[in-house]
């Protein structure tokens, strides 16, 4: 099963989702959870935003092709949840049998990350993609029996890290953030990622959040 699994990562642009749409007009960060497809064709979709929130959320609610809109503000972030009319590309991927795990919209781009567990159902994905016209393969990578010894709890955690996530644990470790006594400050992370304190922190928790889950599951 090890050998199957690959690890696939799609960039999509020009794409007429509201939400995506939206992203290029407002400057902030969508970090969204794989959506769940309804029978009746609609999309239920959970994402949060980091930058310019409430101008972005506000444009979001005049949508027509959004409905049920509900957004509560933690700080610099908003976390919101929607229902989306029309099919997303997502669900043309996940039907092929691509099976997401990040994405992350900026500016109007979207990128995907998730798996694909076999080859035949590679080429199917990669057909559907082609098929889309705007879906961009970036990277294919395989995970190995002999990368599961060492790396395998490294890959799950990453494949569920987000890239800001990812950014900010980076930069505070290589900037001394978690030594003792710390060799820097938040402010000074915030001020070298190029986005605000509260910002920064608010990452830095999810994706401790995240490595904590990852490393203590199975422990009970």
């Amino acid at each position: 099963m090890i050998d199957n699994c690959l690890v696939v990562e799609f960039t999509v642009t020009g794409n007429d989702c509201p939400v995506v749409e939206t992203t290029a007009d407002h400057d902030v960060v969508v970090d969204e959870t794989p959506p769940a497809h309804r029978d009746d064709g609609r999309t239920l979709l959970h994402f949060h935003t980091e930058g310019k929130t409430d101008e972005f959320t506000e444009s979001l609610d005049e949508t027509a092709e959004i409905d049920s809109l509900q957004v509560v503000n933690d700080g610099s972030v908003a976390h919101c949840r929607c229902l989306l009319h029309d099919s997303c590309i997502l669900r043309e991927l996940t039907t092929a049998g691509f099976m997401p795990h990040e994405i992350c919209i900026v500016d109007g781009t979207e990128r995907f990350r998730g798996s694909v567990v076999g080859r035949d159902i590679l080429r199917d994905v990669i057909q559907t993609a082609q098929e889309l016209g705007n879906v961009s393969l970036e990277r294919i990578s395989q995970l190995t029996a002999e990368s599961t010894t060492d790396h395998s709890l490294d890959a799950t955690i990453e494949s569920t890290l987000t890239k800001q996530q990812r950014e900010a644990l980076v930069a505070a470790l290589e900037m001394g953030y978690f030594q003792v006594p710390r060799n820097t400050t938040a402010s000074a992370v915030a001020e070298e990622l190029g986005i605000s304190k509260s910002s920064f922190l608010g990452r830095l928790k999810r994706a401790q959040q995240t490595v904590f889950e990852q490393l203590l599951a199975g422990t009970d």
